[in-house]
């Protein structure tokens, strides 16, 4: 009798404690940088194409994901970054020249800030080195077109405009602890500017390529 008495109090929970989190449970967040090339994104607004370039720009970026099992997540990805643009100017249906009050007449160079806010979907990983893939969705922001000047003169309306966009990217990571994971993953994008103003013949699609560098931490 003393025996199994033993081995019941030792099977018996600690009152007022808790289980062991699993590995389903729980929750990650992530921080990093991405260097992205942006597709020529054409924007009536402005009046202007927006030209990125192919040279890779630097933005931060940032994650909260909730498991919902060992190798799945469900979260929210942000983004921010500040970036040079060349700003040409678009022809306007019957503006035969531009209008000389305007900034950045022709072609200047410029910056833009950029964000990001989307959903994400995570699939995949396992203990050391391992693959994953991620599906994102949500939108683009750009605000702040000012000349990259002395002058900082903005360049059309000074509001927010904001895209829907979409990525999905393959990462590899390596797990340095139970809870602390490193990961590189590419990923390739679209974004679907705003038709106000655009001529008839302009698209209003762009394509996103980034490569993304991040630290995850579980809690």
């Amino acid at each position: 009798m003393a025996t199994l008495a033993h081995a019941q109090i030792r099977g018996r929970p600690t009152v007022g404690g808790q289980a062991p989190r699993g590995p389903s449970q729980g929750w990650w967040v992530s921080g990093g940088a991405a260097g992205v090339v942006m597709g020529t994104i054409t924007d009536g607004a402005s009046s202007a194409r927006w030209e990125f370039g192919t040279t890779p720009q630097w933005q931060a970026r940032g994650t909260i994901e909730k498991a919902l099992d060992i190798a799945t997540t469900l979260g929210v990805s942000a983004g921010y970054g500040v970036m040079n643009v060349n700003v040409s100017r678009l022809a306007v249906p019957g503006q035969v020249t531009p209008d000389p009050r305007a900034v950045c007449i022709n072609r200047c160079d410029a910056q833009l800030e950029t964000w990001q806010l989307m959903g994400q979907f995570r699939s995949g990983g396992s203990p050391g080195f391992h693959t994953y893939f991620e599906a994102q969705g949500g939108v683009n922001g750009f605000r702040n077109l000012r000349t990259r000047d002395s002058t900082a003169a903005p360049i059309g309306p000074s509001t927010t405009q904001m895209d829907f966009a979409g990525s999905l990217g393959f990462g590899f990571g390596y797990t340095l602890s139970p809870g602390l994971v490193l990961g590189l993953v590419q990923d390739f994008g679209m974004g679907w500017h705003s038709q106000e103003k655009l001529p008839s013949d302009a698209s209003r699609t762009y394509r996103t390529r980034a490569t993304r560098a991040t630290l995850r931490f579980k809690f």
